[in-house]
């Protein structure tokens, strides 16, 4: 049980930011829109930048990974056609080249298509409905009377009224800039915990939800408010105990932040994002890792409009459980960077 409560803490966070209304820009509805989203398409790019010297890492596994994974970039375009059907397309660019990916998903199965295999990895799909409308149903109940208990973090400003591109169209709206530096996190966090353990509504609500994932789950626990309210009191209490240990770690270094760029259109839905990550401070047993810097910019259009969902162009598939061998034989042994990936490890 405390486990799920800590899930849906920390997810809440992570996936809400600001909650106070600034220079008349309502952030709690650009949070609640975002949630609303039926349909629409997105363009996301993620970087990811690695620091290390290759004389400081001893696991030469663990060398070839970060080789790998550094200066890589992921490119993604997802097209949601409905709560059940959507697409993602697009490629992983590494050192080595290009590795083009496509999925497709409904509501009777998932299929993936990984490097122009001959054959796409399918997968059926008979909950996914019923899974999607739990998420809504979720959604509907805890974002409203939770964000209104998350705290402004203290660097945020809004630019109002102004003007920007968005896939080619000139849109007019709102520029939020946050940033987040991990010394200040538990602060954060600490008034978030305060603000819920008084909101005797969002209390009621968080009940439920936390009920509802329980019976998902096959659990009969029933959390009563009062419950709720001493489980958050408690998980509290052990943050606050195990806190000066994780600022030794280094966890909390202000040296670690997050910067963000928010466009929203004159309805508060997100339009645009430009999101940077750095961890310039590791745990000493990182294995040599100095530093990761994560970058990830956004488009988002069609909000709620037409879309269609791009299928995956393959009439011979894979089942989820074929073998490595059975996979690569899918691939073209001379071109594929896929292939060469997974034959170098």
């Amino acid at each position: 049980m405390f486990k799920k409560l800590f899930l849906v803490i920390i997810v809440s966070i992570l996936l809400m930011t600001a909650c106070d209304s600034i220079k008349g820009v309502n952030l709690n509805q650009m949070i609640l829109n975002n949630a609303k989203i039926k349909s629409g398409q997105s363009y996301t790019v993620v970087s990811l930048d690695l620091a290390y010297k290759k004389s400081d890492i001893k696991d030469k596994e663990y060398l070839k990974v970060l080789d790998l994974l550094d200066n890589s970039k992921l490119h993604v375009q997802t097209k949601m056609q409905n709560a059940d059907t959507f697409s993602i397309g697009g490629f992983v660019q590494l050192k080595q080249g290009k590795i083009p990916f496509q999925l497709y998903s409904d509501k009777t199965q998932m299929s993936l298509l990984l490097d122009q295999a001959s054959k796409a990895i399918r997968l059926p799909m008979q909950d996914a409905g019923s899974s999607e409308k739990f998420v809504q149903n979720i959604q509907s109940k805890l974002l409203p009377s939770v964000v209104k208990d998350l705290p402004n973090p203290k660097h945020i400003n809004v630019d109002t009224n102004i003007s920007y591109k968005v896939n080619g169209e000139n849109v007019k709206g709102h520029k939020i800039h946050a940033e987040v530096f991990a010394n200040e996190v538990p602060g954060l966090l600490l008034t978030f915990l305060d603000n819920l353990s008084r909101d005797q509504k969002a209390l009621k609500e968080f009940a439920t939800v936390v009920n509802e994932l329980n019976k998902v789950t096959g659990d009969d626990t029933v959390v009563s408010v009062t419950e709720l309210k001493n489980l958050l009191l408690e998980f509290k209490a052990e943050f606050k105990k195990s806190l000066p240990e994780m600022k030794k770690s280094g966890m909390f270094d202000k040296r670690n932040f997050l910067k963000t760029d928010i466009l929203v259109d004159k309805n508060f839905n997100e339009r645009k994002s430009y999101t940077e990550i750095k961890l310039n401070k590791l745990p000493a047993d990182n294995g040599g890792l100095n530093g990761i810097t994560l970058k990830v910019t956004q488009e988002v259009w069609n909000i709620n409009k037409k879309v269609t969902a791009q299928k995956i162009n393959r009439t011979k598939f894979l089942s989820a459980d074929a073998s490595e061998q059975e996979f690569l034989a899918t691939l073209d042994k001379k071109r594929s960077v896929l292939y060469r990936v997974i034959k170098s490890f």
